[in-house]
């Protein structure tokens, strides 16, 4: 219930919000009399719907959420990344800027809908507490985690350095559930996650974010690698990276090419174009070098994609990327409660002067004045790198040698997406404390066959391409009645479709092989073993090293002495 003097005092920062960022944007953009008499409309229309639906709706409304709720719909006319939020302790500021949060230090995750705990982080509260794999949370100071998803869990654990928080925890092979009391601490998200020798001469680096770190830690590796052994030739791995800060792409980029180098301009309405060149000499600047990419390369990752591909220094493996090429800057709106207008400013452009944005983006064409940038889009106009190959812009960076999108059968899916491997490397675990000695467990028949009856046991359920529809329509022949050897042919086919599914275990054997070695590396050392394991069966880290030892087909892919 809201006084009249505070819904006046809402109402008035309601049309000063609006009033503020609409005058400034649109009177510089087009200062004339129409502009200036659309403003003073949509102001009225805005002011005048606010206090009227206020003071007439059937209900008592609350002013604050009403207001919050026209600038959410506001915003819904632009690209997904302008945001209006709120960031009580500034944590998710924290670990956009700077990949730090206050917490307890452990990835979770949600099995058999569960919030569950995949890791504890080295050198974290929750490592230290003697947090293991497989924990399920069950409360989290106190109250019942059944009815919360994993974001809100998350933002439960996380909070203010030096604080404290409880959790509740079932464990396999336990009887009782019983309490952990923690206390929060800086914990600090890696960029680069792994960092390693594939073979003599071929460094490996995974890059997951681009926080303010990203550059400095890129250079840590790479230097760590040096002093191991010399550096013949280098992937860097950007699949999944949904990117982060644009200096810091930069800055990845500069590891790899020479000070001096234009890496990303930007530019925008309301923002001038602005350059972004690398500074400092690069620790790679002539190795071979292949960047993986994929569909879930964003962002940063796209920044440095591009500018590696535009400048012919390596050669991208993969698939194409997301396609984000927006700009964003972040504005206080009230430093009290600390909520902020994430804007999107500007696009970037990479050195052969493409943009990489899809233009998706413009779902109302009517809220934009000027739809010029169409151009930008059109995958038929022809860019150049710096050896004169052609490259095109409409949404993403096509890789230079094109892997096919990997596709999970609804066999693995259902295996993976249930969290079994997960699942029975715990329990196994649990029946087999020697193990954790020993440091490994040997994925023989013994165990294929017990992970087996496991799953069987689990009451494993999934369809083979087709069973829906034979499915839906025996249900019809029965109801319209068709005749029973109509009936009896689909009833064949599906115990067929029956027989096939028991088969699949047999068919899968390598695909479960290397699913159940990377669980059981992972439970018993830690998370680079698992990432040893993934990285001996993946094949764009096998293409990428073909294509690193073979040089004159590297060469020829960036048209090298054409």
């Amino acid at each position: 219930m809201f006084s009249r003097k505070k819904f006046l005092a809402w109402l008035t920062v309601f049309t000063v919000l609006f009033s503020a960022g609409w005058f400034a944007n649109q009177s510089r953009a087009n200062d004339n009399d129409d502009i200036y008499y659309k403003i003073d409309k949509g102001l009225f229309y805005l002011k005048e719907v606010f206090e009227t639906v206020s003071r007439n709706y059937v209900d008592e409304l609350n002013p604050e959420t009403l207001s919050k709720s026209a600038i959410k719909g506001m915003l819904q006319e632009f690209d997904p990344y302008t945001v209006f939020f709120e960031d009580p302790g500034s944590q998710q500021m924290r670990m956009i800027t700077r990949g730090k949060y206050g917490g307890v230090g452990m990835e979770i995750g949600m099995q058999n809908k569960k919030i569950t705990v995949i890791a504890p982080m080295e050198e974290t509260p929750a490592q230290r507490a003697g947090i293991r794999p497989g924990d399920v949370i069950t409360k989290i100071d106190g109250e019942a985690t059944r009815n919360m998803n994993l974001e809100d869990a998350s933002q439960k654990l996380r909070g203010k350095i030096g604080s404290r928080v409880s959790i509740e925890i079932e464990r396999p092979g336990v009887n009782q559930p019983f309490t952990v009391e923690l206390t929060r601490e800086e914990i600090v998200l890696k960029d680069v996650t792994y960092a390693a020798f594939l073979e003599p001469g071929t460094a490996y680096i995974r890059l997951a974010a681009f926080s303010d770190k990203a550059g400095k830690e890129l250079r840590d590796a790479v230097s760590a690698l040096q002093m191991q052994s010399p550096i013949e030739r280098a992937i860097l791995d950007l699949r999944g990276n949904p990117g982060g800060l644009l200096t810091s792409a930069v800055e990845v980029a500069n590891v790899f090419l020479p000070p001096g180098q234009l890496v990303v301009s930007t530019r925008g309405v309301h923002e001038s174009e602005n350059k972004f060149f690398t500074k400092e000499n690069p620790l790679l600047p002539v190795q071979p070098l292949v960047v993986l990419i994929d569909r879930s390369s964003a962002s940063a990752s796209e920044i440095v994609a591009g500018a590696i591909q535009d400048l012919d220094r390596g050669v991208l493996v993969g698939t194409q990327t997301f396609g984000k090429g927006l700009v964003q800057k972040v504005f206080p709106i009230d430093k009290v409660t600390q909520a902020y207008l994430k804007i999107t400013t500007a696009k970037y452009y990479v050195p052969s002067g493409r943009s990489i944005q899809k233009e998706e983006y413009k779902k109302n064409n009517s809220v934009f004045t000027d739809l010029s940038d169409s151009v930008e889009y059109d995958p038929k106009i022809d860019y150049f790198t710096a050896n004169g190959r052609v490259v095109h812009s409409g949404g993403g960076i096509q890789p230079d040698v094109a892997m096919p999108e990997a596709e999970l059968d609804p066999f693995m899916q259902t295996l993976l997406a249930r969290g079994l491997f997960f699942q029975f490397a715990v329990e196994y675990m649990s029946k087999n404390p020697g193990l954790k000695k020993s440091g490994m467990a040997a994925v023989d028949e013994p165990l294929l066959q017990e992970f087996e009856a496991y799953v069987l046991r689990q009451g494993l359920d999934f369809e083979l391409e087709g069973e829906a529809e034979l499915n839906k329509f025996l249900k019809i022949a029965r109801e319209k009645k068709y005749s029973e050897d109509l009936r009896d042919l689909v009833e064949v086919a599906l115990q067929k479709l029956d027989t096939r599914k028991r088969d699949e275990f047999a068919e899968h054997r390598q695909d479960i092989i290397r699913n159940l070695e990377a669980e059981f590396a992972e439970k018993l050392q830690d998370s680079e073993a698992r990432t040893r394991v993934q990285l001996s069966h993946d094949p764009e880290v096998k293409r990428a090293v073909e294509v690193l030892h073979n040089m004159q087909q590297y060469q020829q892919i960036l048209a090298i002495n054409k």
